[in-house]
Parts: C-alpha cells; structure tokens; sequence
C-alpha cells in the first residue's frame, strides 16, 4: 500500500480528488508516526515498517471565517433569488418555476399550522428560511471539490464549499435565532408571567420540583440544536474525507470510494433540515401554549355576534 500522494509540479484542480492536508510544514520521522493528528479530523499515511518522512495532518481542516463566508453567501443567495422571483411572478400565466415555489410554499405553510396548531400558518416565512438555509448548507459539504496544489509529500485536499453547518458556531447562532424567536412568541402571546407558568407545570404542589428543570431544559435547547446538527454533518463530512484519502491513496482516485457517501449525504443534508425546522416548530408551539387556538377562537365568536 502507497503511503504517500506525489504532488504535480504545478497547481491542479481535480473534482472528487482528495487527499490528506498538510500541516505544520515539518515532516515527521517514521519512527514517530503513530496516526495521531492534531485537531478533529481524520488523516491518512499512518508510519509503519518504512522509512522516509511521513506527514500526518488533518483532513479538510478550514478556519472558523470561512464557514461564516459560506453562511453568508447561501443567505446572500437565497435573498437574491427572492427578489428576482418576486418580479417574474405572473397571475395570469405563471412558469413552471413559480408553479414549483408557490408548492413549496403551500407546503411549508401547510407543515406549520399542522406542527404548531391553528395561527401557525403565521410563522411560515421564518420556519421556510431556516429550513432552506438549513438544507442548502448542509449540501454544500457534499460538493465534490477540492483543489490540489502543490507541495512535498502529501499534497493537502481543500473543498472549496464546506458545509457552514459542519461548524459549531454557526449551528449554535442557528440555535441562538430559533431560542429568541420562540421565548419571543411565548411573551407575547401569555406575557412574561405567563410564559413563566409554563415552566411550573399544571400541579402548583410539584412547580418547585418542575420550575428548574423545564427552565434549564429551556435554557439548553440552542444547544441541543446545535450540536444535533453539527455533529450529523460533521461525522458525514469527516466518513466523506476518509473515504476520498482512501480512494486516492488505494487507487489514485480511480476507484470513487466517496461515491455511495455522497449519495447519502444529500439524503441526510434534506432529513436534517426537516429535523431541524420540526424542532423549532415545537419550541414555538410549547411557548405559546393554546394561546393561539384561544385567540383564533375569540375572533371567530366575535365576528360571529357583528354578523347578527
């Protein structure tokens, strides 16, 4: 088995081509190679019986700004997109693409209401933007590219379009907005004492018992949504890395190891967006409680009394 990758004497652009990263500019004696790495990704080239400087370095490693770049420009993109859909749409003879995203919305609208209960139809604009933001960062980690340039020993694999969801902080501001939005809602709708009741539970006896823990419980959910979501595209992203170092160093990236990952990988980048949007749309619905149905109902018992 080949432990090292030569590196072209000019720069390469190869799609799907990867191979381990190099760190540290500083080669490291066989001796020493124990496939250990710095950092949270996996690499490849582990020292055995040879000898020769082998390097050990991570696999798709970018810094943190980058991720927010990604972010930015898939919230730039899909922005865009909407003000340029808003002035072709057509009444009277609408294409194909408007037919397309008027589904789309009916069909957010409709998994709002359903998931959050009469008057969810409202919060339709929000849980449609987090799950497309959602969705459309999570399959940017299974674009196939990477650039090659060149270097000794194992010329390092940089994907041009990681999933801005593969970084804690960016999934931790998704659940940052989510925790605002609802708190937000519940004190609007109950107002800040009764928002607080929900956390006491139906049983005054037991709210001494029941009030920390539901309001910890509270407390935590940006992070459980963060770290649900960062850890799924993460370990995805990370088996799609190995897969490709694999497949580079076994057969120079003839045999696509990464192929059948890939395909899963958008399979689970849409299965995770609708995790994430269930979720927010259950956090808004515990906080605003039946308030909703209430007041929906008090509006149809007063237009009923103006209509005799």
């Amino acid at each position: 088995m080949p432990q090292s990758v030569q590196a072209n004497n000019s720069d390469t652009f190869k799609v799907g081509m990867p191979v381990q990263v190099a760190q540290g500019g500083h080669d490291a004696p066989a001796g020493e190679a124990s496939g250990h790495s710095e950092g949270t990704h996996a690499s490849v080239g582990h020292g055995g019986g040879h000898s020769g400087p082998v390097r050990h370095d991570k696999l798709g490693e970018h810094v943190a700004e980058w991720y927010s770049v990604m972010g930015f420009l898939i919230a730039l993109t899909m922005i865009v997109f909407a003000r340029v859909r808003m002035g072709k749409l057509d009444v009277r003879r609408p294409s194909k693409g408007q037919l397309l995203i008027e589904q789309a919305v009916a069909s957010i609208t409709h998994f709002s209401k359903v998931s959050i209960g009469p008057g969810g139809e409202r919060f339709a604009p929000f849980v449609g933007v987090v799950f497309g933001f959602v969705l459309l960062s999570n399959l940017c980690g299974v674009l196939p590219m990477y650039w090659l340039p060149t270097g000794e020993g194992l010329a390092p694999a940089w994907s041009f379009t990681p999933a801005p969801t593969a970084n804690i902080s960016v999934t931790f501001a998704l659940g940052l907005v989510v925790f605002v939005m609802f708190n937000y809602e519940g004190i609007k709708a109950n107002g800040v004492v009764g928002h607080l009741k929900h956390f006491a539970g139906p049983m005054p006896a037991l709210a001494p018992l029941i009030f920390p823990i539901e309001f910890i419980g509270a407390l935590v959910r940006p992070l459980s949504l963060a770290m649900r979501l960062f850890g799924n595209v993460f370990g995805e992203e990370t088996v799609i890395a190995v897969l490709i170092s694999m497949a580079a160093v076994l057969t120079s990236g003839i045999v696509p190891f990464q192929a059948p990952m890939l395909a899963f990988g958008v399979f689970g980048s849409i299965v995770q967006a609708g995790v994430f949007a269930i979720l927010t749309c259950s956090y808004i619905a515990l906080s605003i409680g039946d308030h909703g149905d209430h007041g929906h109902e008090g509006h149809g018992e007063h237009g009923a009394a103006h209509a005799h």
